[in-house]
């Protein structure tokens, strides 16, 4: 993979009427970030999709997440945003109220319009900008020097 290096500015978004304070965003922001970055990605755009939680869906059921603690994120690259797809992942952390990165979980990429909260859900992973509130409390830019994490 080649070397990232420069400034990437991202663009960060929840889903309209998320229901997260200010302060809770910011956190996740933050996590999103180092998240994206365990996969070494340097993201043109982040959907943070949920706050933190300890559960997870196998075979269509909400159940406890063996793993513990994490928010869910997708993450698009420049080429993503132009295809529609996006790789969606678990940032981990020690619990409930920390939002320090302990291990990262991620998917293949994945087609945007891929159904959330099962196959007769209408909701999408990634909805059009409409069903989504952009993160403006502050302008996002994260710099990359090749070799460094």
């Amino acid at each position: 993979m080649a070397a990232l290096e420069g400034v990437n500015f991202v663009r960060i978004f929840f889903y309209l009427n998320s229901n997260i304070s200010p302060e809770v965003k910011a956190s996740l922001v933050a996590l999103a970030y180092a998240t994206a970055r365990d996969k070494f990605l340097a993201p043109k755009a982040i959907l943070i999709r949920s706050g933190l939680h300890n559960t997870t869906t196998r075979m269509g059921k909400h159940v406890i997440d063996p793993q513990g603690w994490h928010g869910t994120f997708a993450f698009k690259t420049e080429g993503q945003l132009e295809r529609e797809y996006h790789v969606a992942s678990h940032g981990y952390t020690n619990g409930k109220q920390e939002y320090t990165l302990t291990k990262a979980t991620h998917t293949p990429e994945k087609a945007d319009g891929i159904k959330r909260g099962g196959p007769k859900s209408r909701k999408v992973v990634w909805p059009d900008e409409e069903s989504l509130e952009e993160y403006t409390d502050s302008p996002i830019g994260y710099s990359h020097i090749a070799g460094q994490r």
